[in-house]
């Protein structure tokens, strides 16, 4: 039987967090990847400004105490839990449930979603660069 072999572009990436490593896989060519990206790019821009707010609004009202320490320290705490638990599902949304658990742990640090993007964002940026380079080609070619 003869047959072909298709290159899915799917791309497997070992995460190392504190010392433990798993493995995520995202194909970024993939039409529905990339839908996605940019539909996690406009919420997160949008929750990025109510959760400034809802800082702010904490911040304005914060007594602190001999030491220091504002009064309302467990409500910015729980706002950046709420940050992170919003963080962790946009992460299982886009990459499969469960991702988060196994690429963080247990472990919520702002941070953390801030290098986990940064790791990958090159990966997108190449697979959608080709993408439109082969756009480009094709209208090239037709207006030729």
């Amino acid at each position: 039987m003869e047959s072909i072999k298709l290159n899915s572009g799917i791309i497997k990436l070992e995460i190392d967090c504190d010392g433990e490593k798993n493995i995520i896989a995202f194909n970024p060519e993939d039409v529905n990847f990339a839908e996605g990206v940019y539909r996690l790019m406009a919420d997160m821009e949008e929750k990025q400004a109510e959760f400034k707010n809802k800082e702010a609004e904490i911040a304005k009202a914060a007594k602190f105490d001999e030491n220091g320490i504002p009064d309302n320290f467990g409500e910015r705490l729980a706002l950046y839990k709420d940050v992170c638990d919003y963080m962790r599902s946009k992460v299982d949304e886009l990459f499969g449930e469960g991702t988060s658990q196994k690429v963080f742990g247990d472990t919520n640090t702002l941070n953390m979603f801030e290098q986990f993007f940064d790791g990958i964002a090159p990966y997108i940026r190449k697979a959608r660069e080709s993408k439109l380079e082969g756009y480009r080609t094709t209208i090239k070619n037709v207006m030729e």
